[in-house]
């Protein structure tokens, strides 16, 4: 088969080329549609049901709306978890479902089943709505809105423009899911009601709520003929916008009392008034020469990305809606940008793009340094462009982005891609370098012994064609095994599941694309193209780098097949003294991608008001911006609209933009600013601080619903007991070596204002407890009243006592409440009103409550931290009955890889085993090969150990790598040898020479892999980090796999070959 995939490459060779050039076509129309992204996308498939509860405690929510819905959503198939966060007017439940769900189909079942759970949620508590389908990359634009003169447009009119403006004009572009406001203030008409007025005109809040409704309609008549025209009926009775609007509301008539109508205004005074905010951004900048501003307040919005949507077009189109948004916006207001991710898409694509086009250079020189011969290392290295190209057009042509890791998989394969094509053109150039019969002939009986060139080489013209083809097919079927080895050696990474699947299965589809296209070009395009490049025969010229090496080879390779015992020996001590390493090593998932910004959670008491998170959060800005690396700071206290992150307002979550590393002064990496900034922020009492990225950040929370690395779960009945228990286990964390930002969620602590009715006084009074509730929500809390529609804009109407009388806990139990029989009640004398504390939020897991303790890791492996954390749970803290402590975050996603690759490792060297075993119909042969695995895991070990990096799960593809590039090698050998027996060497003369005469393509494939990751292992930009462990693995391990398969085949070759045991 092989053979004839040859012939048919040289044979239509003009084919070939026509088709090189098509290729390059295709790949101009193609490639500009591939999807360009930072990381790749490694949510799992969720939805988001978001639930607005006007004003209820947390509690209420649970037990109203959050538990209906959470027990219709386990009927569905293909569930995986359902988790949920209820909090003061708003309920949050994720339904996970299983990897491969299509999203589209999970929302379509999500949205019937929240018709039924509607039916179970109480009338006027909430509609349940799904969130956006975004992701944990969503977040991919940020701006705010700034006005030349605030009081001309303060923070109700900038939110207004955002609302009504900015999004209108952003929503329509390709990819966009979501726009989120933040900060300002949303309009409103409010009617603030004065309860004495109430009570004498004998009227309620319904009353006057029904009545603006009622007021405030347009209606359709159909049509009226008129002579050979049809009019359109059309009554029109909506309120008027601005001003006008105000004096239609308060003209609304309410009731008449002898002849005399009683409007709005006379129970009311009706104004513009900004909505109860559950949020607000601050922001602080530095001006041209570099001076810290502090601009206040600020409206911002956050661009939210469609879930599977190009990022990189994305933003582009909004970019170029920007100038007609500026357009659209009144004088005076202007659209500012300060979070971009493109940048961080551009700087992680540089990162690899750089290491690439270094390696291609590194492999440019070595291939120069071994060949001698600009023609046959020109033949070698168009097998990198060509696999790399085929590689990025399927990618393009699949949907499968590029990202840091498809892209790193690219530049880790890149010294791999040419190994096919290094064998074959060493082979066809050993085979050009040596004379046709006719100069042979000649040379033995014409010229005299000594002559400088007998062998007239570069003369030799005589079948060229053949002879390349002779040599194409000799090393044919040893290429391709070797090739399909590699492949088959990342088979593991696509049985990965969940975070580590996502991430790291581009990297495998791009290595499997490139080397399968690499294939290609070795068995077809270099045979086809060497036909063209040599009309003539090759002039082998002095190589004084081979010959050093051959020099150095030949006596140690006597030695090691004299002595094949000795050699066996050392290899096995070396072996078990890199396993001794091992448990030196430290493990972790991922190492942590730096994203060139910081995201900064602080955490106020419970019972912290907005005005005071905004307080606090602008002296934080104005300490972190003597930081000269600090380019801005934007503080976000509490949450945006429904859709956003769900934060209370005693949250305020600080995003800081970063200078490049290179330029910072006060430190050298991420983890000593951090500290820096934690001293300096530290100076203000009672506040818990924790360092994190935004893409990190927002990962770790859609994943596991943490915002952090580690989450240390206990799950339990009692709120006030999970309370207790989780603070001691926070404290005993705290205390151990290695956490960062510590953290346990706030589950009591809120104040709270509670209303209970007394039930004797109020049945003494005849006053229903319905008539106090309605007090509480509609009065106090507000009752909506329809909307003002002015175009595309909609502004609520809102009725609810006027703020003197519902802002202190005395006006509040001053309210009077009129009984059935006429009397006036106080609702102090029928409700009891005080202060209490309870819980901010209550999160649930699989309908269980929980509290999360959750850490950040620095400085030490995730493995060992948490085996040490559960082994002093478990000695230290006595849980009561019905308590359990879980692990989620990173950890789980550790394990989870670690468990699989335990068993799929294994079976991929099987499957090795199995190739081997068909390219050689040997037993032997193929263990002899397989030795080449535990002599690569000597140099990846001790590599891993010298470097002080953790056996994280890229550490452990990097051995995957290793162990097909070993095998490679261990292939071309064992196939040299065999080939000289077939020939009638004797075995020892078979082994000395086989091994010699692939000595230079062994060096060249380990120099050209080694080096197509010095690079990576060297670089230092954005994502470069989950890159280092592996390059560290196989350069380390190349070193010693490369050295011992040059000593330890050979001398074991006549053990495990049956040509031996037949002799």
């Amino acid at each position: 088969m092989f053979n004839k995939i040859i012939d048919l490459g040289i044979n239509n060779r003009l084919l070939v080329v026509l088709s090189l050039l098509a290729t390059l076509v295709g790949g101009t129309l193609i490639l500009p549609s591939l999807n360009l992204d930072a990381f790749p996308d490694v949510t799992n498939v969720q939805v988001q049901i978001n639930t607005e509860a006007r004003g209820l405690a947390s509690e209420e929510v649970e037990q109203l709306i959050t538990f209906p819905i959470e027990s219709v959503m386990y009927a569905l198939p293909d569930v995986e978890e359902v988790r949920s966060i209820s909090k003061t007017g708003l309920s949050v439940i994720t339904v996970v479902f299983k990897e491969g769900t299509d999203i589209y189909f999970a929302r379509q079942l999500i949205f019937q089943r929240l018709q039924s759970a509607r039916e179970q949620i109480p009338d006027g508590i909430g509609t349940p709505e799904m969130g956006p389908n975004t992701s944990g990359l969503g977040q991919i634009y940020q701006y705010i809105l700034r006005a030349d003169d605030p009081e001309k447009f303060d923070a109700i009119a900038l939110r207004s423009l955002n609302d009504w403006v900015v999004k209108l004009l952003l929503m329509p572009v390709s990819g966009v899911t979501e726009v989120l406001s933040f900060g300002g203030e949303v309009r409103q008409y409010q009617v603030q009601v004065h309860p004495s007025k109430l009570l004498s005109y004998k009227l309620t809040i319904k009353d006057i709520a029904e009545a603006i409704e009622e007021n405030n309609r347009n209606a359709g008549g159909w049509y009226l003929d008129r002579g050979a025209e049809q009019l359109i009926i059309r009554g029109v009775g909506w309120v008027r916008s601005d001003k006008e609007g105000l004096r239609d509301i308060g003209n609304i008539p309410l009731k008449n009392i002898d002849g005399v109508s009683v409007r709005v205004s006379d129970v009311a005074i009706v104004d513009f008034g900004p909505e109860i905010r559950q949020g607000a951004v601050t922001m602080s900048t530095r001006d041209v020469k570099g001076n810290p501003v502090a601009m206040g307040e600020v409206v911002a919005g956050i661009v939210m990305k469609r879930l599977g949507a190009n990022t990189k077009a994305t933003i582009d189109g909004i970019k170029a809606r920007l100038p007609a948004i500026q357009t659209a916006l009144p004088d005076g207001v202007t659209i500012e940008p300060f979070y971009d991710q493109a940048d961080l898409v551009n700087q992680a694509v540089k990162t690899v793009s750089s290491a690439l086009l270094q390696a291609f250079v590194l492999i440019i020189v070595v291939l120069m340094l071994f060949l001698m011969n600009i023609r046959a290392a020109f033949l070698v290295l168009i097998s990198m462009p060509i696999s790399v190209g085929l590689a990025l057009m399927f990618m393009a042509y699949w949907g499968i982005s590029a990202n840091l890791m498809s892209l790193g998989g690219l530049a880790i394969a890149i010294g791999m891609m040419v190994d096919g094509s290094v064998v074959m053109m060493e082979n066809v150039f050993s085979h050009l370098s040596k004379p046709d019969r006719e100069h042979e002939q000649y040379a033995q009986t014409v010229l005299a012994e000594g002559a400088p060139d007998p062998y007239n080489v570069a003369q030799d013209h005589h079948g060229i064609s053949l002879r390349i083809l002779i040599a194409a097919r000799e090393v044919g079927r040893p290429v391709f095994f070797a090739v399909m080895i590699i492949i088959i050696v990342f088979a593991p990474l696509f049985t990965l599941e969940g975070v580590e699947g996502k991430l790291f299965q581009p990297m495998a589809i791009s290595i499997v694309l490139a080397m399968l296209a690499s294939l290609l070009v070795a068995l077809i395009i270099v045979p086809a193209l060497a036909t063209y490049m040599f009309r003539h025969g090759v002039k082998e010229k002095d190589n004084p780098i081979v010959t050093f090496f051959d020099n150095m080879y030949r006596p140690l390779l006597s030695r090691a097949l004299g002595a094949p015992r000795k050699i066996v020996f050392g290899a096995v001590i070396l072996f078990i003294g890199s396993l001794a390493l091992v448990p030196f090593l430290g493990t972790e998932f991922v190492p942590e991608l730096e994203e060139g910004t910081l995201n900064i959670r602080v955490t106020l008491a419970p019972s912290s008001s907005l005005e005071t998170s905004l307080e606090v959060s602008g002296k934080l800005e104005k300490k972190l911006m003597t930081f000269p690396e600090v380019l801005y700071v934007s503080s976000r206290a509490g949450r945006a609209e429904i859709g956003g992150d769900p934060e209370p307002v005693s949250n305020v979550e600080i995003f800081v933009g970063l200078k490049p590393v290179d330029e910072w002064t006060s430190s050298s990496n991420r983890q000593e600013l951090q500290k820096l900034m934690e001293e300096k922020m530290s100076v203000h009492p009672g506040l818990l601080f924790s360092f994190s990225q935004p893409i990190a950040t927002r990962v770790d929370e859609l994943l596991s619903g943490v915002k952090a690395q580690l989450a240390i779960k206990l799950f339990g009945p009692d709120l006030a007991t999970l309370a207790s228990t989780g603070k001691k286990i926070e404290g005993l964390v705290r205390k151990i070596e290695g956490t960062r930002g510590v953290e346990m969620e706030q589950i009591a602590g809120e104040a709270q204002l509670a209303i209970r009715p007394n039930r004797d006084s109020l049945a003494r009074y005849g006053i229903p407890v319905a008539q106090v509730m309605d007090l509480v929500a509609n009065a106090i809390g507000g009752m909506e009243a329809g909307q003002v529609i002015n175009g595309n804009e909609r502004y609520d109407i809102t009725v609810r006592l006027d703020a003197g009388y519902r802002n202190s806990i005395e006006a509040i139990q001053n309210i009077t409440l009129q009984a059935p029989n006429g009397a006036w009640v106080k609702l102090a004398d029928v409700a009891e009103v005080k202060i209490e504390s309870g819980p901010p939020q209550i999160r649930r897991d699989d309908v269980q409550r929980r509290v999360v303790i959750q850490s950040n890791v620095e400085g030490r492996d995730m493995g060992g931290l948490v085996a040490e954390i559960n082994q002093r749970i478990n000695d230290e803290i006595d849980l009561p009955a019905g308590y359990t402590v879980v692990f989620g975050g990173q950890f789980e996603n550790q394990k989870r890889a670690q468990d699989k690759l335990m068993i799929v490792v294994p079976v991929s060297l099987g499957m090795i085993f199995l190739m081997l075993y068909f390219a050689f119909n040997s037993v032997g042969q193929s263990l002899l090969i397989m030795l080449n695995v535990p002599l690569a895991m000597i140099g990846g070990i001790v590599a891993l150990f010298i470097s002080g990096q953790y056996l994280s799960v890229p550490g452990s593809i990097g051995f995957i790598a290793l162990f097909g590039v070993a095998v490679l090698n261990g292939v071309v050998m064992i196939n040299a040898i065999n080939q000289r027996i077939e020939d009638g060497l004797s075995c020892e003369q078979a082994v000395f020479e086989g091994a010699v005469s692939r000595l230079r393509p062994v060096l060249i494939t380990a120099a050209t892999t080694a080096l197509g990751l010095i690079p990576m292992l060297l670089a230092t930009g954005i994502g470069s980090e989950v890159q280092k462990p592996l390059a560290t693995v196989v350069v380390g391990g190349l070193f010693s796999a490369t050295l011992l398969t040059l000593v330890v085949i050979p001398a074991l070759y006549a053990y495990f070959s049956k040509q031996h045991n037949e002799g």
